[in-house]
């Protein structure tokens, strides 16, 4: 039997935090069952351990997101269906406290087995993408929507059958799919994306895999070789020293196939989010709390926000980005996995 819970039980599950919270499939009880029977504090107050007996990323189960905020039903956020914002104004806004349970980190530990059982069982639509992009660890292409959300290649990411923009690492497709999740309950039917894979320069090498450690006697072996063809070099000048060959570039997140650039989400009836036009921020100021309200306030730019806000804290992403971040990301929000790092980031 597998360790995992079933597919209803995670559906079922998510735990409150805050007024910003997501609706996900890796909860294990019920929204309000959990505050009342509990009474746990917000998940993005302090890092949460991982509950005893769950499985440590990596070993081919995924664990519960305890240190990040789960994606709930939007209990006290703004409600994309009546344009977002409302007289209450944004939600309280509480910023993610890392912890390796987060979904970040949990979905950047997998094993490339265990992502691919995960998303299996989940029977995300997918299928392999054999090439155009070597770097990415497990490459595989969107065949369907997820929770009745698609995302949609626009620009350089289409058509979805041959583009190598629409190619995605696995551990970014369960990502986009709790995105999804929470999407659906905001009435999202559609996400444009400018791209999730983009080639990486010539010479740019994969990350190398942390170095097991060898047996005492292979370093022994190891130190006397490495003495042994000191000795070899007596023909060289004494301080001579062989020219450092340039390190090889590093690889971006959209070269490993981990992170997607939006530029729209698409109501049901067809009502646009663009994220160049209605955005309405200034480059330098918080997209979240204090001081980052729009420009111009119009119901498209508050629901943006409370979108953006309520993933950031959910610690789905190491790295959102939005327009408030740089010019290269005035048409987008950049979302990204880092299978190392220990940080979440929002500008």
């Amino acid at each position: 039997m597998s360790a995992l819970p079933s597919r209803r039980a995670l559906a079922a599950g998510a735990v409150l935090l805050g007024g910003a919270a997501l609706l996900t499939p890796l909860g294990v009880a019920s929204l309000r069952r959990a505050e009342a029977e509990r009474g746990e504090a917000p998940a993005g107050s302090a890092a949460t351990p991982a509950p005893a007996g769950a499985a440590a990323p990596g070993d081919g189960a995924v664990a519960p997101a305890d240190g990040g905020a789960d994606l709930a039903d939007g209990d006290g956020g703004a409600d994309l269906a009546d344009g977002g914002g409302g007289d209450a104004g944004p939600p309280p806004f509480e910023k993610p406290v890392w912890s390796a349970a987060s979904r970040a980190a949990t979905y950047g530990g997998l094993s490339s087995d265990a992502c691919d059982r995960e998303m299996k069982r989940r029977r995300i639509p997918h299928a392999a993408a054999a090439r155009g992009a070597p770097l990415v660890d497990l490459p595989v292409r969107l065949t369907g929507p997820l929770h009745g959300v698609t995302f949609r290649g626009d620009g350089v990411a289409k058509p979805r059958s041959t583009s190598i923009f629409d190619i995605a690492d696995c551990r970014l497709v369960l990502a986009l799919d709790d995105l999804a999740a929470f999407l659906a309950t905001r009435g999202i039917t559609e996400v444009v994306h400018v791209s999730m894979h983009r080639p990486a320069p010539a010479g740019t090498v994969a990350p190398k895999k942390p170095p097991t450690k060898a047996p005492a006697k292979t370093k022994a072996k190891a130190k006397a070789g490495k003495e042994a063809a000191k000795g070899a070099g007596k023909a060289a000048k004494p301080g001579a020293r062989a020219p450092k060959e340039p390190a090889p570039a590093r690889p971006s997140q959209h070269a490993l196939g981990l992170a997607i650039d939006v530029a729209a989400l698409v109501k049901a009836d067809g009502t646009r989010l663009d994220v160049k036009a209605d955005w309405h921020g200034a480059i330098g100021a918080p997209p979240c709390g204090p001081g980052s309200e729009p420009k111009e306030p119009t119901p498209h730019a508050l629901a943006l926000r409370e979108i953006i806000c309520a993933v950031h804290t959910s610690g789905l992403f190491n790295v959102v980005l939005t327009p408030n971040a740089n010019e290269a990301h005035a048409d987008h929000f950049h979302f990204d996995i880092k299978r190392n790092a220990h940080y979440f980031l929002l500008e």
